[in-house]
């Protein structure tokens, strides 16, 4: 056998073993790394978004004994969670993974869950949609027109009626009778509040 061939062998040899040692290392750190407590546990959550993975994010608590658990852990559907935030994590007996079940922290600001759009009805410019009643009578119509969206009530009487308090925000307001009077009846103060207020 050849000196080059020898040391060829060698080398390979010396790979194979670091490779091989370098595989064993990582099945020793994993089967030193202590397993998820089971039952309810408070924990911080360290980093807010997996890499790959959505509705996980990593948590790290520390059991009765001083053990240190880190992990990669699901959420319920519609949880914020943040970094730094306390979350409530339960691991459930003979289950492989973990699931946080709530946010402790609960008098800190929350984000506002995105909302997702459920079914989308496209029209064309000369089309419409239209409610109607069980006996087939109109009730409202959604078109477009020239100004933008119009959205036109079809009975000639309608009443619409809120439980609570009714906000209208816009760039600007105009109510227009086009047959009749306006009356505004409160069973408070009436209030209007503008720089100009111009009465005929």
């Amino acid at each position: 056998m050849s000196s080059r061939n020898l040391k060829h062998e060698l080398s390979g040899s010396r790979s194979s073993s670091k490779e091989a040692g370098s595989a064993f290392d990582q099945l020793l750190a994993a089967a030193s790394r202590p397993a998820w407590p089971e039952g309810h546990v408070i924990a911080t959550c360290i980093e807010e978004r997996h890499p790959t993975l959505t509705g996980r994010i990593r948590v790290r608590c520390e059991d009765a004994r001083g053990g240190v658990h880190e992990s990669w852990v699901a959420t319920l559907q519609g949880l914020s969670v943040r970094a730094s935030d306390r979350v409530l994590v339960l691991k459930l007996p003979h289950q492989p993974d973990a699931i946080i079940v709530g946010v402790v922290d609960g008098f800190s600001h929350r984000p506002d869950t995105p909302q997702s759009v459920a079914h989308v009805l496209e029209m064309k410019r000369d089309e419409a949609l239209q409610v109607n009643a069980e006996n087939g009578q109109p009730l409202l119509r959604i078109a477009r027109n020239q100004q933008g969206t119009l959205i036109r009530l079809l009975q000639s009487d309608t009443q619409v009626e809120f439980p609570g308090k009714l906000r209208i925000t816009a760039s600007a307001i105009e109510m227009r009778a086009r047959a009749g009077s306006v009356r505004i009846d409160a069973a408070d103060d009436v209030e209007i509040v503008g720089e100009a207020i111009h009465l005929n």
